[in-house]
């Protein structure tokens, strides 16, 4: 009799409260609430089975990158393809507000904004960021890590960031989605230093994904 009592009072409705009692009708709506959200979680998961996007740098040009004497000032251009794939069967993928910025020694050195752009299932696209200008290198440690590449076969260590706002096209419904970040560190040799043989070699380099 105590048992069939407890399990009454566990399931309760809302328009038995007042039998039940406030706070077992509404422990009862919660365990509804967040079993049909997991159940529903669940089903879109096992409907959709999405998968996180993957990036590729595949190719870099640093034809400048020269470090001013006593001011510190880095100057750089910098030019890289990044492919970016959407590994899932259904669901679609639109960036907008497609970010780009170029580290050295983990200070910024520009910004550059990307074009929008949408993404079909299966579908790889190129992301082509530049990167030109000045920047000075706060401290002696940047300065340093720069005399030492530079002695060691001016082959530049850059990280490149992407972000970006995602929405998800499931069938014909558009939702919000994550907003990814794309991190290459990249290894990457100075045009100037092959002394005339050509543009340097550079070598495909997988870049992490996160949300």
């Amino acid at each position: 009799m105590g048992k069939a009592s407890t399990v009454s009072s566990l399931l309760c409705c809302p328009c038995r409260c007042l039998f039940c009692g406030v706070f077992g009708c509404l422990f009862s709506m919660l365990t509804c609430v967040f079993f049909s959200a997991g159940l529903v979680a669940l089903v879109l998961y096992l409907l959709f089975r999405p998968h996180i996007i993957r990036a590729t740098a595949v190719s870099a040009d640093l034809s400048n990158f020269d470090l001013t004497a006593r001011t510190w000032i880095l100057h750089y251009n910098l030019s890289l393809a990044v492919q970016v794939r959407n590994p899932n069967k259904r669901i679609a993928l639109r960036y907008h507000g497609v970010d780009a910025q170029a580290f050295y020694e983990g200070q910024r050195l520009v910004q550059a904004g990307l074009p929008d752009f949408f993404q079909d299932t299966g579908e790889t696209s190129t992301l082509s960021p530049a990167f030109v200008g000045e920047s000075p290198l706060v401290g002696g440690v940047a300065a340093a890590a720069f005399r030492r590449e530079a002695a060691e076969g001016a082959a530049f260590s850059v990280n490149v960031k992407i972000t970006a706002h995602l929405k998800l096209k499931l069938w014909v419904i558009t939702v919000p989605g994550p907003k990814p970040k794309i991190d290459c560190p990249l290894k990457i040799q100075r045009r100037n230093a092959t002394d005339g043989a050509g543009t340097p070699e550079f070598h495909p380099t997988e870049c992490r994904v996160w949300f």
